[in-house]
């Protein structure tokens, strides 16, 4: 065996462990977590590689599905370490599962999603929770104003949420590959922050759309997303929103259905003060960031305090300390 064919095959081995440390750490079956992330192949070949066991086995194919599965893992963030877990009852998630479950059915150019909403109103939390049980179906990336608007660093993302490490150089090799990979298998690509975008990003989303039978997904505050629609990129807002879009989903700021279950889930000792609770946090979260502001406050509670114990006077105190942080 070569160096390089060793290097890859330890890469292949610690990753594998990684995944089934998280698997343990979730209390997911093999068969539950086979559902999610169908890279992992058959039971067999993934117990083969826990045990080290890679002999006669494609290590090249097998590191890059891996990858791929690790780095869906990486996107989906480790949630539940400090009661940061998302709720798939949530307005927003139940919101954007319906268009898709819609959308996954479409043959034709309709498969844009535009997701609308301001910091804090559960877009990001929309999308992952949908990426957790639909798995490698969906795959997520985060446009920032640092790429400018290079389809370059672009497809360069989404190569490298693939778990793609050697990216081709060459811009249009780099859309042929991504091409190629939606064609082969369809998915659903997630865009946050899609304001950050511009007109030769929005193009080339446009020809993901045209070249292969997945979705897009785009989540983008609105304020910015019409500022983008008014300026240079007005032509390929139009025609993403033309007859490429599926439907327009726009989250309300905060639902106080989704702050009651915020509050009662992470602070369960609130038990009849909860619509007092309810009351008190949303004064403040309009004008703080929405559910962003509920989850600290909530956070905050409970590292002050006992989350099965808490009462009203107490959570009182920890929505004014996080109103003085701010």
């Amino acid at each position: 065996m070569t160096d390089n064919a060793k290097t890859q095959e330890r890469e292949l081995t610690d990753l594998c462990a990684k995944i089934r440390a998280w698997q343990e750490a979730r209390k997911l079956s093999d068969s539950a977590m086979l559902r999610r992330f169908v890279d992992l192949g058959s039971t067999k070949t993934f117990t083969r590689i826990i045990k080290g066991d890679t002999e006669q086995m494609d290590i090249e194919r097998q590191l890059a599905n891996y990858r791929a599965v690790w780095a869906l893992i990486e996107s989906i963030g480790d949630t539940d370490e400090r009661g940061e877990a998302g709720y798939e009852d949530l307005s927003g998630v139940a919101a954007l599962r319906r268009v898709l479950l819609e959308v996954f059915k479409e043959s034709g150019n309709g498969r844009f999603v535009l997701v609308e909403g301001d910091t804090g109103s559960g877009k990001t939390m929309a999308a992952k929770m949908l990426m957790v049980t639909w798995g490698q179906r969906m795959l997520f990336i985060e446009l920032a104003p640092v790429f400018g608007d290079s389809p370059h660093h672009f497809l360069g993302l989404i190569l490298t949420a693939l778990g793609q490490k050697d990216l081709p150089f060459n811009p249009a090799e780099r859309l042929w590959t991504v091409v190629e990979a939606f064609t082969q298998t369809r998915r659903c690509l997630v865009i946050d922050e899609l304001h950050h975008a511009g007109p030769r990003i929005l193009n080339t989303i446009k020809t993901i759309i045209n070249q292969t039978p997945g979705e897009v997904v785009g989540l983008a505050m609105p304020t910015l997303w019409a500022k983008l629609e008014r300026g240079a990129a007005y032509e390929e807002c139009r025609q993403l929103t033309g007859n490429r879009l599926a439907e327009r989903v726009r989250l309300a700021p905060i639902n106080r259905g989704d702050l009651a279950k915020f509050v009662s889930r992470r602070l369960p000792g609130l038990n009849g003060d909860l619509p007092k609770a309810v009351a008190l946090v949303e004064q403040h979260a309009r004008a703080r960031g929405n559910l962003a502001f509920v989850r600290d406050c909530c956070r905050r509670a409970a590292e002050l305090y006992d989350g099965d114990k808490i009462d009203i006077e107490s959570f009182s105190r920890a929505v004014s300390a996080e109103v003085e942080s701010r």
